[in-house]
Order: C-alpha cells, then sequence, then structure tokens
C-alpha cells in the first residue's frame, strides 16, 4: 500500500482485531478510484495478501491501495452475504456507506430504506 489521495470525507482506517470464530467485512480503495468488497475473519492478513500481490485479481493488477472501511464481527455466513450486497451496491452508494452518509443511502436506495 502507497500514500494516495482519497475522497473527500473517505478516510483511512486501521485494521481490526482478530475476534475467534467471527469474520469482518472490508472495502479497499484502489488507486484507479475502484473499491474492492471483501470478507475475511483475519483482515490484516489479508491485506497483506493483497499489498504481496497474492490477494484477489483486482488487487494483483493494482497493488496501491488504502482499507478505507471494515464492518464486523459478524458469522461468517453473515459476512459473506453482507459481502455479496455491498458487491451489487452502486460505487455511490459504497461511498457513501464509508463516509457514514446515511441520507445519501436512503436516496441512493432502491426502497428508500438502508
Amino acid at each position: 500500500m502507497s500514500i494516495m489521495e482519497l475522497p473527500k470525507g473517505v478516510r483511512r482506517v486501521g485494521c481490526p482485531e482478530l475476534v475467534e470464530g467471527l469474520s469482518w467485512v472490508y472495502i479497499l480503495f484502489m488507486r484507479n478510484g475502484m473499491l474492492y468488497v471483501g470478507q475475511s475473519s483475519d483482515v490484516e492478513a489479508r491485506v497483506q495478501r493483497h499489498a504481496s500481490g497474492t490477494g484477489a485479481r483486482q488487487t494483483k493488477q493494482l497493488k496501491e491501495f488504502s482499507l478505507v472501511f471494515t464492518e464486523g464481527p459478524m458469522e461468517p455466513n453473515s459476512a459473506i452475504k453482507r459481502e455479496r450486497q455491498l458487491k451489487k451496491w452502486s460505487h455511490a452508494k459504497k461511498i457513501a456507506l464509508i463516509r457514514g452518509d446515511l441520507e445519501s443511502l436512503k436516496r441512493l436506495s432502491k426502497s428508500g430504506k438502508i
């Protein structure tokens, strides 16, 4: 990971502590502006794998990224479901989540609810 400019209201976050048997959902902001959503029981180790080029295909190609969001801890099945849900969201909706902008999240939701 290297230092890069982040969008207004988006901040780097630290890796969460390990909680035995539970997982976290995380979002990486890539240097090209793409957001990568993943889940792991050990976010720090997973981020290190992304940084070394042994993570996901998207992060292999763009090794410059910042961890900008974590959610959890939660049961592993819940983390998988949440990861799938977030991957379906628009870029704007993910940015609103990262910023904690509940009004934009509601506006961007099809149902108007979050």
